[in-house]
């Protein structure tokens, strides 16, 4: 009894130090999901991969380029229909060459020029996040469908042969901007949205970071340029704006910045945050002559620090609705021109001085950043399409007003909150301006706009040099077959 005693006892002891031994990486791993998940956030997987009900990576969204509609795919763990089946080399060949398992080529809309810089330790850990993440078991209803030729994947392999590899990370940088460089120019990828293309929609690194049209959006100049960029701010100030989506009631994150601010920047830590400012200042300026008055001017908020929240004589209710609450259509004079049509759909949120209500977050338009800009299209874009995300302090979103007012309408109040609070002696938006930035349409090169056309008449060339060669062939072969048979052909004797 006693051996097999013994027996038991050590195969209980060797099973619970098995058992013990295999406990001890599922508490690693659950780091590395942990990890992962913040490198999740930092890449903003999910503002692309989100479904149109809001699933976290369902797929389905479309992303418009000058292409055409981009849809991004179902990346949850799904074995079907996901990324469950993905090795962490799949993954990585993902980020760094743009080829999915089976040699798919990616578009660069899923930015792997920028992601192709992480590092293994963060692709392993991002791996171990995507794969515990609950399935979506079923495919995005879109599709990406691009017309002849840009729907020719292979073509990319061009693409990457000429723009892959092309940037050179800054030298000499602290630890600190280091930092910031790696998430600025990688995980976040900041450079996708805010550097220029060129005529292959390649990034245009002569002006990097430099600014750059997003459909409707105008991706800002965020080079140490003290006028046209981020120079005039300090490093807390821009962590603030990372996490708030605002900073010093004059500056709001909108359109796809607010996007970005909603679903990755507010959650990066303080440090990291702290990091990509450093970094940004050190990016070399890029100015913009057209902007001859500094965007950002902090001082410009000092008037609206203090104010308390107060009520305007004019509402967004209907007018039977106004005389509800003590109030009459008739209060605003001349309602049809710029400054009553400011009143009626502007002046309740943001005062009639422009100053806005801090205390309840609406935002002060007197010197506001996306007014004194020099390019009016975010402004614009704001007026049509409102202001949809927050950061980590929720503020009222903004209604648009495309299709409530007609183009001449959004193009008078925008002429008029420039040059009332915007610091612009003049301002003439036109109603084809407000119409043209309404259509998202971008502008770009002869090369891509004729790509479809001088592709097809290169189709027409091959199959017109195939048929000639075919008949080419076929002359020779018949002259060939005519002179064998006259040389076989012999007089009679």
């Amino acid at each position: 009894m006693r051996p097999k005693f013994y027996s038991v006892a050590l195969f209980a002891l060797v099973g619970g130090l098995a058992g013990t031994a295999a406990a001890a990486p599922s508490d690693t791993d659950a780091q590395l999901v942990e990890r992962g998940e913040y490198i999740a956030r930092a890449t903003d997987c999910i503002a692309c991969h989100i479904g149109p009900d809001g699933t976290p990576y369902a797929g389905g969204k479309a992303n418009a380029t000058p292409l055409g509609d981009i849809v991004a795919p179902n990346i949850s763990s799904s074995k079907k229909y996901g990324i469950g089946d993905y090795s962490l080399d799949d993954l990585t060949r993902v980020l760094r060459d743009g080829k999915a398992p089976g040699w798919k080529h990616l578009y660069p809309a899923m930015p792997y020029p920028d992601y192709r810089g992480m590092t293994d330790e963060d692709i392993e850990a991002l791996y171990a996040y995507l794969q515990s993440i609950p399935a979506v078991d079923h495919a995005p209803e879109a599709e990406t469908d691009l017309s002849f030729p840009f729907n020719i994947r292979p073509m990319m392999i061009l693409w990457n042969t000429m723009n892959l590899g092309k940037y050179s990370p800054p030298k000499g940088l602290d630890e600190q901007e280091a930092r910031g460089q790696y998430i600025v120019d990688h995980m976040a990828h900041c450079g996708t949205c805010h550097t220029p293309r060129d005529d292959m929609m390649g990034s245009d690194y002569d002006r990097y970071l430099g600014g750059a049209q997003l459909g409707s959006w105008f991706a800002s100049n965020i080079t140490s340029d003290a006028t046209s960029g981020i120079g005039g701010w300090s490093n807390r100030q821009l962590a603030e704006y990372f996490k708030h989506g605002q900073v010093s009631y004059l500056a709001q994150a909108v359109g796809p910045m607010g996007e970005a601010v909603h679903h990755s920047l507010q959650y990066l830590t303080e440090e990291d945050r702290l990091a990509m400012a450093a970094y940004l200042k050190t990016v070399p300026p890029i100015s913009d002559n057209e902007q001859q008055q500094a965007i950002f001017k902090p001082e410009l908020s000092a008037p609206a620090e203090e104010l308390e929240p107060v009520v305007v004589k004019a509402t967004r209710f209907n007018p039977d609705q106004l005389s509800e609450h003590g109030l009459k259509p008739d209060d605003i004079e001349n309602p049809g021109s710029p400054e009553g049509l400011y009143a009626q759909h502007c002046a309740a949120c943001h005062r009639d001085d422009g100053l806005g209500q801090p205390a309840s977050h609406y935002a002060s338009l007197n010197g506001n950043t996306t007014l004194r800009s020099a390019n009016p299209r975010n402004l614009v874009a704001v007026i049509l399409k409102g202001v949809a995300f927050s950061g980590a302090t929720p503020r009222p979103l903004m209604p648009g007003y495309e299709g409530k007012l007609d183009n001449q309408e959004i193009a008078d109040i925008a002429n008029y909150v420039r040059k009332e609070f915007g610091g612009h002696s003049a301002s003439d938006i036109s109603k084809d301006d407000v119409a043209y930035i309404a259509s998202g349409e971008q502008p770009v090169s002869d090369l891509i706009r004729y790509a479809p056309t001088l592709a097809w008449i290169g189709v027409l060339i091959v199959v017109l040099l195939i048929v000639a060669g075919i008949w080419m062939w076929r002359r020779r072969r018949h002259q060939g077959a005519r002179a064998g048979r006259s040389h076989n052909v012999h007089p009679k004797e």
